[in-house]
């Protein structure tokens, strides 16, 4: 029988054992806390701007990217609600929870798990109509806000559907918790005087078909996707390059540049190709640790972060809405106008006064 010396120091040493678990489950939680924080910012303003900043030939269009910044403010608040962490536990998915879920109940932190996911595959779908929609534009008439509302919806409901199926297959805690402790004894996740009454939720195990098809949903179709994405982007490629295209160089240019907006923002998910990556290495037992636990969610939750930033930088409308809402809060201050500005507009005024005719002109707009 081991003395209270010996209890002691065999305590000592597996609290040591375990700062490191320790120092990256802290990590990842303020990388949520920062990660998700910045992109709920973000995706903030941009929805302002484009309540309040986009031009009429852009409403349509601005559907898509509202449903993006919606989605992507939704699954930051979910992911920094929840803050989970992966345990790799055979056939079964096993989360532990750091968010502020975690004082609510095991079901709501599975529920904010789902969203984030369901989330991240529906963007897939939204990158896609953005793609045909360019391409649409280019050979047939634009389509309007009601019509691009109703396809947005309906391609929707087949993520909320799977959302469904997923958060349905919900597992017992009791028994993920069971078996977290058999596969990670080195652990001791059992022990409350170390880790406190943990939070878990998950799915008991992926061989059921709600999960299976939720699982399914959102990896394998991302490959179909993107190479649907790829052949429109070349169309409409060339349908800009063609000689029978009536368009102004500067309307093509436009189109170019937007081009090149949704080229670059369908390149953000490759955190969510590098997060599974990690996980399947994990889950088949290649790699192991604190830090795939921690960071697969983590590098997804750089998606909805980031996204926001591909419409302020390439949409001029947008960026200068953002520029607009900086200056008012004395962050960055707007240039003053030139000399040649200030010189034109001081000899307009000692212009004399037009003929009526000539004041009821239509004004054109610059970009």
């Amino acid at each position: 029988m081991a003395t209270p010396t010996e209890i002691a120091y065999n305590r000592a040493a597996l609290i040591e054992s375990l700062e490191f678990t320790f120092l990256m489950d802290e990590v990842g939680k303020h990388l949520s806390e920062a990660i998700c924080g910045f992109g709920i910012v973000l995706n903030l303003l941009l929805i302002y701007v484009i309540c309040h900043r986009t031009p009429v030939h852009m409403k349509s269009y601005a559907v898509l990217l509202f449903n993006f910044a919606i989605f992507d403010l939704l699954t930051c608040v979910a992911s920094l609600f929840a803050c989970q962490k992966t345990i790799f536990s055979g056939l079964s998915l096993t989360y532990i929870f750091h968010g502020p879920c975690k004082y609510v109940a095991p079901w709501l932190c599975y529920f904010c798990h789902c969203f984030v996911c369901h989330a991240m595959a529906h963007s897939q779908w939204i990158l896609l109509i953005s793609f045909i929609y360019r391409y649409r534009v280019l050979v047939d008439e634009v389509p309007g806000v009601k019509k691009m509302t109703m396809i947005v919806c309906a391609f929707y409901s087949m993520s909320f559907v799977v959302f469904l199926f997923y958060y349905l297959d919900i597992g017992d805690s009791d028994e993920l918790k069971q078996i977290m402790y058999d596969l990670h004894p080195q652990y001791h996740y059992e022990d409350t005087s170390i880790w406190g009454n943990l939070t878990v939720s998950g799915n008991t195990t992926i061989l059921t078909i709600p999960s299976m098809t939720a699982i399914v949903y959102m990896t394998f179709t991302c490959v179909p996707i993107y190479f649907f994405i790829h052949w429109c982007r070349n169309k409409t490629l060339s349908c800009l390059a063609s000689s029978a295209c009536s368009m102004s160089e500067t309307t093509k240019a436009s189109h170019k540049k937007l081009i090149m907006a949704l080229s670059i923002q369908a390149t953000i998910p490759l955190f969510w190709l590098l997060a599974s990556f990690i996980f399947t290495l994990a889950e088949f037992g290649i790699i192991s640790g604190p830090i795939p636990e921690n960071m697969t969610f983590r590098l997804m939750d750089c998606i909805p972060s980031s996204s926001p930033l591909v419409a302020f930088i390439f949409i001029a409308p947008y960026r200068e809405g953002l520029l607009r809402l900086i200056s008012k809060a004395g962050i960055y201050k707007k240039p003053t106008e030139n000399r040649v500005s200030s010189t034109v507009e001081k000899f307009s005024q000692q212009q004399p006064k037009q003929p009526s005719n000539q004041l009821n002109a239509p004004m054109v707009a610059t970009t």
